[in-house]
């Protein structure tokens, strides 16, 4: 398994060289293997600082996404469905450029949306959807993950199951399941038994604590999960997802982000020391 840490602990952008200099050799010097960097709004990624500092750092970078208002796969307006489309692909697109292998998040549907239509009809519209963006993405060699998010930020995709049936759905061998720690206390019977059950469909992996601190910190049973990933062989990206930059707490919903992770590179030491720990 390799290990990687969240732009977001940091910033929410990457569009001044000195200050995304200052990040990555951070990271690099951390220990972290990779950089995960969101991509819900490309504008604010510059392709070119992200190539040369990946370089220049030997750093992997990951990508991940929430898909915007009105870009809804399940939408009945199909202009709605057709921008999704083109936003998923425009991301991809990005993705290859940075040299990252994984695109993964809530890719099905508006984030922070709980009220979308779930019917056959919209079902269908979903998995035509992913099922076209995943070849796309196959094509640049962009592997595309679903992440279950909690019922407070979609009614989509909150479970594992969900999540799996949908992939069947879908019929693609492009798109995996990306589980997170944080979800997966809130809305899975059992951590543990979730990972093992999703086995070698987990393309990804979200790493933080039941409050969204750094793990260790909190009732997660970091030993027993890290010991299923070793017996399902997972040996993709760990990233240890938390939120520190101003701009991405109130879209996550965290109030008191001093006190989860008090400052952004005693935090994700904290966590990469942690989670090695238990290899």
């Amino acid at each position: 398994m390799k290990f990687g840490v969240y732009l977001g602990l940091w910033d929410d952008k990457i569009l001044e060289n000195s200050k995304a200099e200052y990040i990555f050799r951070n990271v690099s010097e951390i220990g972290y293997d990779d950089i995960e960097i969101p991509l819900n709004e490309p504008k604010n990624i510059d392709i070119q600082i992200v190539k040369k500092l990946s370089k220049k750092f030997n750093i992997d970078v990951t990508t991940s996404v929430a898909l915007p208002l009105k870009a809804n796969f399940m939408s009945e307006n199909e202009k709605e469905r057709e921008y999704a489309n083109e936003f998923m692909k425009n991301c991809i697109k990005i993705a290859n450029s940075i040299g990252s292998s994984v695109l993964g998040g809530v890719i099905y549907s508006p984030w922070g949306e709980t009220n979308i239509v779930k019917t056959t009809q919209t079902l269908d519209f979903l998995a035509e959807g992913l099922k076209d963006v995943s070849k796309y993405a196959k094509g640049l060699g962009v592997r595309l993950c679903i992440e279950p998010v909690n019922r407070f930020e979609s009614n989509v995709i909150n479970t594992a199951n969900e999540g799996l049936s949908l992939i069947e759905k879908i019929g693609s061998d492009n798109i995996f399941l990306l589980l997170d720690t944080f979800h997966m206390n809130i809305e899975e019977k059992n951590i543990v038994l979730t990972v093992k059950q999703v086995g070698k469909q987990i393309g990804h992996f979200h790493t933080c604590e039941n409050d969204r601190g750094v793990p260790g910190t909190g009732h997660i049973p970091w030993k027993d999960i890290m010991n299923t990933l070793k017996e399902v062989k997972y040996e993709n990206y760990l990233i240890f997802e938390a939120f520190k930059a101003p701009e991405t707490l109130k879209s996550a919903s965290i109030w008191r982000p001093n006190e989860l992770t008090p400052d952004a590179i005693g935090s994700s030491k904290e966590s990469l020391k942690f989670l090695k720990s238990l290899m």
